[in-house]
């Protein structure tokens, strides 16, 4: 399953009100275009409002709907070079079984960053979760607006480290 990414929005789009939007600082994926961010999330209404944020952030967002196309997509880049830089991952969407998949995914991309959130969690979900290599955890109370300065900051910190 291929992810089509949106592109970011234009730095001089006009907003509502028909006058120029600011310009937004210009942020560099590790390959040194837009970064390029994967949203796995089933909830239609948060995934399509953190396309439409991180898209206006400048990101170039990929968005699987359900849990069987994250995971056909984690099956098909397992073994194969990315261009992403963040995955933004609904947990229990993917169940225990695309945990596992996404922490043997993350072990042969270390470079990209994760962001694992989810609304409802348990002990035993956490656990789980606390085992992705490098993930960051956003866990029962969020927000969308959380989510996307949590990417913002995940991207701007993997581009001065890498």
């Amino acid at each position: 399953m291929a992810v089509t990414h949106s592109p970011p929005v234009s730095a001089q789009n006009k907003n509502a009100s028909g006058s120029r939007a600011e310009r937004r600082p210009r942020r560099d994926g590790v390959d040194g275009g837009p970064p390029r961010v994967v949203v796995m999330e089933n909830l239609r209404e948060r995934g399509h409002f953190l396309h439409e944020r991180l898209t206006q952030e400048r990101f170039e967002v990929g968005l699987l709907e359900d849990g069987p196309d994250a995971l056909r997509w984690l099956s098909e880049n397992l073994a194969r070079r990315t261009e992403v830089d963040l995955l933004v991952c609904n947990a229990r969407m993917l169940g225990d079984a695309g945990l596992a998949l996404l922490e043997r995914w993350c072990q042969t991309h270390p470079q990209v960053s994760v962001l694992l959130v989810s609304a409802f969690t348990n002990a035993k979900l956490r656990a789980r979760m606390a085992r992705i290599p490098g993930g960051v955890v956003l866990d029962q109370d969020f927000s969308v607006e959380d989510v996307c300065a949590t990417a913002v900051s995940m991207v701007a910190e993997s581009s001065l480290t890498s």
